[in-house]
């Protein structure tokens, strides 16, 4: 049982992003291909497993890799297909809704089938490796509280604008004067959404630890009802919030792109032409067995 982990208000979106971007890295398929090894390295931090067991998981991992480059990364060419189409005359609020839907509902997808991963592969561990990883989890929440609560409002917003200008910046180069006054405009209507986040997180771990402690013969399944639960039972403040950010964030999105010079179309389309042209190559190695490059 190992929830896959979640930063603040982004949960759909953080993990289609994950495979969206490059992360610093040199190539899509580089970054993509490592994405085992990178999900291995996270565990590491939170259980300590045999040498049996490490085998299994990565068998597993494997599989689900292996659905994502068969069955995701299609779509996802898809969907830069038709996002490039939109962008003339100009990009519509609805076909950035259209957008971020298609990526909500991708995350959703990954998201199912990584939490049936973790949670069927979380039988096989013993209940000391249980509570070892719900210590880590829990360990965490600790280091992101304190790191998310001491910023003060203006370094939050700070930190936000900075995300936004970075990531426009890394598929549009350098941004005018005019796209980064309409960024610092816009986000100064965001509320903070990492107290509600941070509670939202405390109250399912919460959960998850007494189930693990109690290891009732059903505990998956309780587990699911937990996780399965938790959009549901997210208080009204946080979705107040969230639904806020959520419309500044396209509005920011679609204002920004709509403003692109002639130099920043040409660099966009030449952006989706590149990961759209990953994302195929990738998807052929999957009918060909190929996990690596």
């Amino acid at each position: 049982m190992l929830p896959l982990r979640c930063r603040c208000g982004v949960r759909r979106l953080a993990l289609a992003a994950l495979l969206l971007t490059q992360v610093g890295c040199s190539s899509t398929s580089f970054f993509y291909n490592r994405l085992d090894t990178l999900i291995n390295w996270y565990v590491d931090d939170y259980v300590t497993l045999t040498r049996d067991q490490r085998a299994e998981f990565d068998n597993q991992l494997n599989e689900l890799l292996a659905w994502h480059r068969r069955e995701e990364l299609p779509r996802y060419a898809d969907l830069l297909t038709q996002f490039e189409n939109d962008l003339d005359p100009e990009l519509e609020p609805e076909a950035v809704e259209r957008l971020f839907q298609a990526l909500s509902d991708a995350a959703d997808r990954l998201e199912i089938r990584s939490l049936d991963l973790m949670v069927g592969y979380g039988a096989s561990l013993s209940q000391e490796q249980r509570l070892e990883f719900m210590d880590g989890m829990q360990r965490e929440q600790g280091e992101q509280r304190e790191e998310m609560l001491s910023r003060s409002d203006q370094q939050y917003l700070d930190d936000v604008r900075e995300r936004f200008a970075d990531n426009l910046a890394r598929f549009m180069g350098r941004l005018t004067p005019e796209q980064k006054a309409l960024i610092d405009q816009r986000i100064a209507g965001y509320r903070r959404l990492d107290g509600p986040w941070l509670d939202d997180r405390e109250q399912w771990l919460a959960q998850l630890q007494l189930i693990v402690a109690e290891d009732a013969p059903d505990w998956p399944a309780q587990v699911w009802a937990v996780l399965e639960g938790r959009e549901a039972n997210r208080s009204s403040d946080y979705r107040d919030v969230f639904d806020n950010n959520s419309r500044i964030s396209r509005d920011v999105f679609r204002e920004v792109i709509n403003q692109r010079t002639a130099k920043q179309d040409k660099r966009l389309r030449r952006k989706i032409n590149g990961y759209r042209g990953d994302f195929i190559a990738l998807a052929a190695q999957a009918d060909q067995g190929s996990v690596k490059q």
